[in-house]
């Protein structure tokens, strides 16, 4: 008997666009499968000459999530200060580190590995949200990361509990959330940003 098998797969467009940074999780473990994918996709970024100075630290267990969790800044444009609540947090990270800071373009390698890891994520309906307001030192204490990589950047993980709506930019670029707590992200219009052939 022949059975038909349809699989649905999102292409790279309809991922950018339908991405946006989720920081309200649903408490569903993340497969390790999946991570190492999402590390394998940041590892094939582009980097610059080609000197590869990332490496990727998978965090999954329970109780170092929630230490990990303490080390970070959410959310910084609302008001009064915001946090996931306990039901809502993340339940895995990727923590960027780097092992030559005196690379001078390290930080767009890391840029270019981020929106893959992203990208991966989103194609997997796994919700993202890169962050930089962290506790370093605190975080190589509690990962146990030898001196030699420095921390540069975590991108938090787990399937969505919310779906952001994107609104077309006005005054201001602050994210805001209304009544219902949807999450509102204003973006600069297409037509007021490309130039083409000419200004």
């Amino acid at each position: 008997m022949l059975v038909l098998c349809i699989v649905m797969v999102m292409n790279v467009y309809d991922a950018i666009i339908s991405r946006r940074t989720i920081r309200r999780f649903q408490k569903k473990p993340i497969k390790l499968d999946l991570l190492r994918r999402f590390v394998n996709a940041a590892r094939l970024a582009p980097s610059a000459a080609n000197l590869q100075p990332l490496e990727y630290f998978i965090v999954t267990e329970k109780e170092i999530c929630s230490k990990i969790f303490e080390t970070i800044g959410w959310a910084a444009y609302i008001t009064p200060k915001w946090t996931p609540s306990v039901e809502e947090r993340p339940t895995a990270y990727i923590v960027i580190l780097v092992k030559d800071i005196n690379n001078k373009f390290y930080t767009r390698d890391v840029s270019l590995a981020s929106e893959n890891i992203v990208l991966a994520a989103e194609e997997e309906s796994i919700g993202s949200c890169i962050l930089y307001n962290i506790n370093r030192d605190k975080i190589q204490e509690i990962l146990k990361i030898p001196k030699m990589l420095q921390v540069d950047s975590i991108i938090a993980l787990g399937y969505k509990a919310e779906h952001p709506v994107v609104e077309d930019f006005k005054d201001s670029v602050k994210y805001w959330r209304d009544g219902n707590e949807v999450l509102h992200v204003p973006k600069r219009r297409l037509e007021d940003i490309i130039h083409i052939n000419k200004f």
